[in-house]
């Protein structure tokens, strides 16, 4: 299961794209398998790869930058599980550059539904094969991949636990990904968030009035009209959600 939720506006897109462009010098390359020589770097908490979802540890911390990513995974988890109450996610990846991802499940921290923003200069190839057909790990079926075109500002969910990948992307893409950890990794999450609580940080800043629009796509296509565009007020900045 895949859909587009919503598309960023142009103006939007640009904001995003230098407040990351910004930030360059957190970029690190990527270790795992199926992403060699991408560049990332972790929001909030870092799940260590190969620990099947066991193992974690601090990671970048962008308080408001956070709160609008929160807003997007809760949004878009409405869209794709109406009838659940929204989701917050737990863990982010922000990837840079042009170096495609092969074709792979995300690893076991990952719960099923996660959210993506493609913030890329040209639509963005990504293969995805819906053996899950729901935001869940039942059933199970055999599926062929598809090949869908992500506009630039494009917000995805998907399933997390079926095969996807990235093809050629261009050089100046950037992606925010989201992710909640999935239950059966949760309480190794919460040993660790016990032993290591985050210290409230408000040094970095990040620009307001980040919104979504959905350019007239309804809801039943899978687009979410979200009405008035997402800000994140003095006031959130202030008193940020964790």
């Amino acid at each position: 299961m895949l859909k587009i939720v919503s598309i960023l506006p142009p103006a939007k897109q640009h904001k995003l794209r230098k407040h990351l462009n910004k930030h360059r010098s957190l970029l690190e390359l990527d270790t795992s398998s199926y992403g060699i020589g991408r560049q990332r770097y972790w929001l909030e908490h870092q799940p260590i790869l190969g620990s099947c979802g066991r193992s974690y540890q601090s990671a970048v911390q962008h308080t408001q930058f956070w709160g609008f990513c929160r807003t997007i995974y809760q949004r878009a988890s409405q869209v794709a599980l109406p009838d659940q109450a929204p989701l917050t996610p737990d863990v982010g990846l922000v990837a840079y550059g042009g170096v495609g991802i092969r074709e792979h499940r995300d690893d076991p921290y990952a719960a099923c539904p996660a959210v993506s923003i493609n913030l890329s200069t040209v639509p963005t190839q990504w293969g995805y094969t819906p053996n899950y057909t729901g935001y869940d790990k039942l059933h199970q079926k055999r599926a062929t991949e598809t090949i869908h075109r992500l506009p630039p500002g494009s917000i995805i969910v998907f399933n997390s636990q079926n095969p996807h990948r990235v093809i050629s992307p261009d050089l100046e893409r950037w992606s925010i990904n989201l992710w909640r950890i999935a239950p059966s990794c949760r309480p190794y999450f919460q040993s660790y968030l016990d032993a290591y609580p985050l210290a409230v940080n408000n040094a970095v800043s990040f620009f307001p009035q980040v919104g979504e629009k959905s350019y007239g796509q309804n809801r039943a296509q899978g687009c979410a009209n979200w009405g008035s565009e997402l800000g994140i007020s003095r006031a959130s900045a202030r008193h940020p959600q964790r």
